[in-house]
């Protein structure tokens, strides 16, 4: 049983679009369009707004591969009544303002982003939206806690939110530990994931896809110049995918090894 879903009447897909875009722009340098969307996401997205509400419902059902059927199925209840105490009318308004202020200022291409969880997000708007009959939102939010229930190991690697003090005792160790055995690039980007929590993560987004753009270039430089330009090639073409990919800690892990990399390609310079 299909059911049909309009992925830009989805408040935590059309968020995840935006996101995707402002990593972008960063990785190309792209400025102003990097400000744009910047201003667009804090136009809609914050504290307060019926959008960001809505986020926040969606984010309910965030790490919850551990959690039992019962749980879970519990959680979809409450979510659902949190939705209805939402300003649906002004959320779905501020949705058509934001459609056309993106199609207007950045383009229908934007759309075509990549989104991870893409299904899950999905699934959970055609909950939290009503089925037109009694068996199809059965049969929606069962379709839900089984994908909630089977999700991929590798959410288990994201941090969970922690207070200042913690954080700061945790970044003083991690700087003895480090200091010597890591470059600053790597000691930066290791630093701005851990912290990424605080913002939703789009300061490590940003950062981070500024920075595979200066290993890019790098890269670039180099493969002309270097004996073996097959095996930076290969490495350059792993760089440029990260786009398409959602970032987790194995592609961190990776990108640290790239900046490894690139440092002894420097240092042998």
């Amino acid at each position: 049983m299909k059911l049909k879903h309009n992925k830009k009447r989805n408040t935590a897909f059309i968020y995840e679009v935006l996101i995707n875009e402002v990593s972008k722009a960063s990785m190309h340098e792209i400025h102003e369009r990097k400000r744009a969307t910047l201003n667009i996401l804090k136009k809609y997205f914050h504290k307060g707004s019926p959008l960001k509400r809505e986020l926040e419902v969606y984010r309910s059902f965030d790490e919850l591969q551990d959690s039992s059927e019962q749980l879970i199925e519990k959680i979809i209840s409450e979510a659902k009544t949190f939705m209805q105490k939402i300003d649906t009318e002004g959320a779905y308004e501020q949705q058509t303002e934001l459609i056309n202020e993106i199609n207007k200022n950045l383009g229908h291409s934007v759309w075509g982003n990549f989104v991870g969880d893409y299904r899950k997000l999905a699934t959970i708007n055609q909950v939290l939206s009503g089925a037109s009959s009694p068996k199809k939102q059965v049969f929606v939010e069962q379709k839900l806690v089984n994908l909630l229930s089977k999700e991929e190991d590798d959410k288990k690697q994201q941090f969970p939110a922690i207070n200042k003090l913690a954080m700061k005792t945790f970044l003083n160790k991690f700087n003895e530990k480090y200091s010597d055995s890591l470059n600053e690039s790597q000691k930066r980007l290791l630093k701005e994931y851990i912290t990424s929590y605080k913002d939703d993560g789009i300061e490590f987004k940003m950062f981070l896809y500024e920075e595979v753009g200066r290993l890019k270039g790098i890269l670039k430089e180099k493969i002309g110049s270097n004996t073996s330009p097959d095996r930076l090639s290969l490495v350059l073409e792993k760089i440029e995918s990260y786009q398409n990919k959602k970032i987790d800690k194995k592609a961190v892990t990776e990108i640290i090894k790239i900046q490894s990399l690139v440092g002894e390609l420097n240092n042998a310079d």
